[in-house]
């Protein structure tokens, strides 16, 4: 597999998920797990998606179940701080940044066109939240015909919903690995690649 066949696809990594959920000592390593990512992607020359979630105020580009008045608080209103990424993923400015204002990454926003048009064969996809976004987008990219790689120790949630999306869905429509297996045993994910494509 050649470094332009993978993709890595950052999901949410943006300051109204981030800051709620820094305090949990269960992730205390995601944000220097995120930035060893990013390293060794950008060094192996990755194709870098960064993918953020931006809603109106007006509800207008809400999803179903959030449209009502009152049905919950959405984060991420355009044009507010919370819609930045944080700063241990920031984006160089040759990396690609995909708005996104469903759970699945793929709907509605070119990155599949975007995939398509590098040749990506595999996704390695991290970030925010592991139950709900990383999910969607990893069975999405599954069914779309890519092989997904969810860098476990590279995603954050609730630990209870973090584990149960990992032990249910792992090995069901993705594989999981680590960012360490990623760095330093570079060989063995080559090997798995090519079991799949």
């Amino acid at each position: 597999m050649k470094p332009e066949q993978i993709a890595l696809v950052l999901i949410d990594i943006q300051k109204d998920f981030w800051e709620p959920m820094s305090s949990d000592q269960t992730f205390k390593a995601f944000p220097e797990n995120v930035e060893k990512l990013l390293s060794i992607s950008r060094e192996k020359g990755y194709n870098i998606i960064h993918v953020r979630s931006v809603f109106q105020p007006d509800r207008s580009d809400w999803m179903l179940f959030y449209r009502p008045e009152g049905r919950g608080q959405i984060p991420c209103i355009a044009g507010t701080e919370g819609t930045e990424f944080t700063e241990f993923a920031k984006p160089n400015e040759c990396e690609k940044i995909i708005e996104k204002q469903t759970f699945d990454a793929f709907i509605g926003t070119g990155l599949d066109e975007h995939l398509q048009s590098h040749g990506i064969k595999t996704v390695l996809i991290a970030g925010l939240e592991t139950s709900v976004c990383v999910l969607f987008t990893a069975n999405s990219a599954y069914l779309r015909k890519y092989l997904p790689l969810v860098m476990s120790d590279a995603c954050a949630d609730t630990k209870e919903r973090h584990e149960n999306a990992l032990e249910m869905y792992g090995d069901l429509s993705f594989k999981t690995i680590t960012t360490s297996r990623l760095i330093d045993d570079i060989q063995s994910i080559n090997e798995l690649i090519k079991n799949f494509v």
